[in-house]
């Protein structure tokens, strides 16, 4: 008995090869600019709930704070806005005399915004 034969290799022809390269590039366009776009929104996120703290601190600064206590005040108090739609928690600490605000956003990112 003898083994059996190998089928014939497949040709490739030129117009099978353009359009498999012509996929490959718009599927690593549509990659680049869903990365781009991701970067874009976090970019922005950010943005918002970083202007809101840095308006909590002016606010804290305004009010002339003694640098002889310490104390902790929500932002929803100090600027009588709610907060950005990211942000689950903004707390102003003053320490010295010098405001610090902390904001946590979702998926635990933390920032903290002194002047």
């Amino acid at each position: 008995m003898s083994p059996p034969s190998q089928p014939p290799l497949r040709t490739i022809s030129d117009a099978q090869r353009k359009n498999v390269f012509r996929s490959f590039l718009w599927i690593l366009v549509g990659f680049c600019a869903l990365i781009g776009l991701l970067v874009a929104t976090f970019s922005f996120q950010g943005r918002a709930a970083r202007e809101y703290g840095s308006r909590a601190v002016q606010a804290a600064l305004a009010s002339s704070p003694s640098p002889n206590i310490s104390y902790e005040q929500n932002c929803t108090d100090l600027l009588k806005s709610p907060l950005p739609d990211t942000v689950t928690s903004c707390t102003v600490k003053v320490v010295s005399g010098k405001p610090e605000a902390v904001l946590n956003i979702e998926g635990g990112r933390q920032y903290r915004l002194t002047k």
